[in-house]
Formats: C-alpha cells, structure tokens, sequence
C-alpha cells in the first residue's frame, strides 16, 4: 500500500473494520466469520473467508509485501501494524 488508497469490497472493509479495532489480538475465524456475515455465517463457506483475506492481504501489501494481516495457524487472523 505505502500511502495509496485501495478499492475495497464491502466483505474486504467489514473484515478490516474488525480487525484494526482488535490490533494485536488474534481472532478466530469464527469471530470473524460472524462479524462479517453476521446472521448469514452459518451459511457461508468458511473457505469465504480465506478468500476474502487473501483478498485483503494483497491489496494492503507494501512495496516489500509485507502485509500487516498476519495468519495464526490453527486459530486465525491477527493485526500487526508495525
């Protein structure tokens, strides 16, 4: 990103809304999936929400690709803003 603005979807902006607002603290992906489809997450693929943050990953990366989602494997996501 390094200062550029990004074209998010509004999938892409509920999941960064949860996430910058819990920095530091890892969310499951359930959390996030209930956060983000709110009463329509039983019914949403969890692979959605890999997606999603694959997604979001991308377009927030640097110019070194660093990206300051981070995963946490077998728990969920996690915001690092260094």
């Amino acid at each position: 990103m390094d200062g550029e603005e990004a074209s998010l979807s509004r999938t892409e902006q509920k999941l960064l809304r949860c996430l910058v607002r819990h920095p530091g603290q890892t969310l499951k992906r359930e959390q996030l999936m209930d956060s983000v489809w709110s009463c329509d997450a039983q019914f949403v693929e969890e692979n959605a929400l890999s997606v999603a943050v694959n997604r979001l990953r991308r377009k927030l990366e640097g110019k070194k690709g660093e990206s300051p989602l981070e995963t946490v494997y077998g728990l969920g996501y996690v915001w690092n803003r260094r």
